[in-house]
């Protein structure tokens, strides 16, 4: 069986939120105040990136792990120790997905193909593909307000539905000497082809193919043109120019894929009131910014340019160029743009296969009580902001500056791609640990961690360099001392910010870049821990030159009573409930499981891992079974939902049922930021599928 795994893996969410019943306020000094001081101990080489591919200087120029790194580690750790609402990091949105060449057993392949009405035709002697609910038009953008305006042609022909545009033959006008289309015969090539080379004829199977020679300048494009129609579906020449019997149009070619021989001509606007043109929903543009901005640094390969061998300023200058063709028309704009309108709904892109809207959002993956975002430890200790109200933050995160003054490692390579929450097979798991895709009955599989590794593996970069990404990282057992102040904590708040920066005794974390590759593996240890000693400061009979006292001893006394209250809240150890001991148990340094089971699977070729999995649509195993706490069991045997996900009652990964709190909380927003948490789930990726 081929490998299914990832360098990162998923936290299930508890059943519920914590909630607290009041906020304290600043006002009164009740709890505890004072500083800890931690330091951070690389156990493999590190990198905080700074920007510049090196590591982060402070402005006195020493390299430091920045105040709101730790921040983001602390609350992100807090969230699942303390059950935490993760409501606010999750941006809602309906994903889009896109399913071209997918295996039958694909969950999107069915209902993707029968929205574009992929079908074969017979029209005279000829047989051909066709996507019968496919049209060609324009997207403009009006006052802030996105439009669809149809073309002049609403269909070409009835036995193609609604198909309206014209698809062109890169092969036949190459071969054919350009003839009628000597506005295509330019240099540099403007078809994805070479122009200068003949196709290659190639047997596979039953079938023929033809194989061009890549123009390694190709990138897409439109343009007004002028068309001779020969037929009711062909094209017989284009111009620049108005000629007689012509007619205007549109050409557009799409993303470079290999093997792709084709390019488009959409028929000009109809001349339609503003009224007459098809809005588009706001909650769609909004989702297809949001999967827009997931994309946009990966389209470049969307170009036929050998990127390795480009300049960063050429690279920045293409992405932009391929962003613009992709992205939305800015105001008062209109480009062409292929959409279908089916069921009520609309879908629309820039190239016919497009890619679709989910019909559930994000959110529909969590419960009631997960949705939940009253007060909780989160927002309590690092603050929160609504439209009404605003609480400051009790904590503040100072640099962690490095202890010796080191050189750097040689220069490093890696891929730093990020999943992405389109990718089912990881994120999603069905009621019985079945895959399942947004629109069935779906719960999100938790919160993202990546892996501890024992030591930095190969970048894996292959013959892909040009999406490799270089920096300099510090040596392991490079050393950074940094301070977290603290404001009118109680007892057990104070426990759980130390429970969230240490955890457990033998838990090592992982911070920076090129965590899926085993950089960054660290352990953070307590050096100090001062509380303010209140009684002696406002002692009017005494002069206090010492306000604080040292607690460190008490570190565990604190914790316990974190724990405590935790368990409390439960009805159960906290240390047993599947959240907290699957995290705890990714975090174990003296457990860290072989890189042959948290590596990035392969990719290339059609027997490559990542192909064989989303053939076979293989979810990703959970963490007891890459941990050996469990054995593997088949998607019928409920594999997935029997690991804590909260459907099942199992043994190892049960979630019981927790006892409900009900308090008078209002509802809160954060203002924190978690660079590793939910708010990181959906961000961009390496894969899509």
């Amino acid at each position: 069986m081929s490998y299914v795994g990832a360098p990162y893996n998923f936290v299930p969410l508890g059943k519920k939120v914590y909630r607290k019943d009041e906020i304290t306020k600043h006002s009164e000094i009740s709890g505890l105040s004072g500083y800890l001081e931690y330091q951070v101990t690389a156990k493999t080489p590190i990198i905080v990136d700074g920007g510049d591919k090196h590591f982060y200087k402070n402005k006195d120029g020493k390299a430091a792990i920045p105040g709101s790194t730790m921040r983001g580690l602390v609350r992100s750790n807090m969230q699942i120790l303390s059950q935490s609402s993760i409501a606010d990091d999750i941006a809602n949105a309906k994903l889009m997905y896109r399913c071209v060449g997918g295996s039958s057993r694909n969950l999107n392949k069915k209902v993707y193909d029968g929205t574009l009405g992929s079908d074969t035709v017979v029209v005279g002697k000829g047989r051909f593909s066709v996507l019968k609910n496919v049209k060609g038009g324009y997207i403009g953008c009006k006052n802030g307000k996105y439009y669809i305006i149809p073309s002049s042609i609403q269909t070409l022909q009835r036995e193609l539905g609604e198909m309206n545009y014209y698809v062109l033959s890169e092969r036949r006008i190459i071969e054919d000497k350009f003839r009628g289309f000597e506005m295509l015969r330019k240099s540099p090539c403007v078809l994805q082809n070479s122009n200068t080379r003949p196709f290659v004829k190639e047997a596979r199977g039953n079938r023929v193919q033809y194989k061009g020679d890549k123009n390694v300048n190709y990138k897409p494009y439109f343009k007004t043109v002028y068309y001779q129609p020969k037929g009711m579906r062909n094209i017989s020449a284009l111009s620049e120019e108005p000629k007689n019997g012509y007619k205007k149009g549109t050409l557009i070619t799409t993303g470079f894929m290999n093997q792709k021989k084709a390019f488009y001509v959409i028929p000009e606007m109809a001349e339609l009131p503003v009224s007459e043109w098809i809005p588009i929903a706001p909650q769609d543009i909004d989702s297809f910014k949001r999967d827009f901005e997931g994309r946009k640094n990966q389209l470049t390969v969307a170009t036929g340019f050998n990127l390795a061998k480009m300049e960063k300023d050429e690279k920045e200058e293409l992405k932009k160029e391929v962003s613009r063709f992709f992205g939305l028309p800015e105001n008062g704009e209109i480009k062409p743009v292929f959409y279908i309108e089916l069921d009520g709904k609309l879908y629309f892109g820039f190239t016919p296969r497009l890619r679709l809207f989910y019909e559930k959002e994000i959110y529909d993956g969590l419960s009631k009580k997960q949705r939940d975002n009253s007060l909780d430890y989160c927002k309590s200790m690092f603050g929160f902001a609504t439209d009404n109200e605003s609480y400051r933050s009790r904590l503040s995160f100072q640099e962690a500056v490095i202890d010796k003054n080191i050189s750097e490692n040689g220069k490093t390579a890696v891929v730093l791609g990020e999943p992405k929450p389109t990718s089912y097979l990881d994120y999603l798991v069905g009621k019985n640990g079945e895959a399942v895709t947004y629109r069935g009955d779906f719960a999100l599989r938790g919160m993202k961690q990546y892996w501890l590794h024992t030591k930095e593996a190969a970048s894996g970069l292959g013959n892909n360099k040009d999406v490799g990404s270089d920096f300099y990282p510090y040596p392991k057992e490079t050393s950074f001392t940094g301070q977290i102040r603290f404001s009118n904590l109680s007892e057990e708040e104070l426990g759980m910010l130390l429970w969230s920066l240490l955890l457990e005794k033998n838990s090592q974390q992982n911070i920076g870049k090129g965590k899926p590759y085993g950089f960054g593996r660290v352990e953070i240890s307590l050096k100090q821990l001062n509380i303010l000693d209140t009684a002696a400061m406002y002692d009017s009979e005494t002069l206090c030159l010492e306000p604080y006292r040292e607690e460190k001893e008490r570190c565990s006394e604190y914790v316990d009573k974190a724990k405590k209250d935790m368990t409390r809240f439960l009805g159960k150890d906290v240390m047993e409930h599947p959240p907290v001991r699957d995290f705890l148990l990714m975090k174990n340094g003296n457990e860290i499981p072989d890189d042959s089971k948290t590596h990035y699977m392969s990719i290339e070729g059609r027997d490559s891992d990542y192909q064989v999995r989303n053939r076979e649509q293989i979810p990703l195993d959970t963490i007891g079974v890459v941990m050996g706490k469990e054995k593997r069991k088949t998607q019928a045997q409920t594999g997935q939902g029997s690991h804590g996900n909260g459907y099942n009652s199992g043994k190892w990964g049960k979630n019981n049922s927790y006892g409900n709190k009900n308090s008078g909380s209002r509802e809160y927003k954060d203002s924190g930021n978690a660079t590793t948490s939910m708010a990181s789930v959906f961000a961009g990726i390496k894969i899509d599928s």
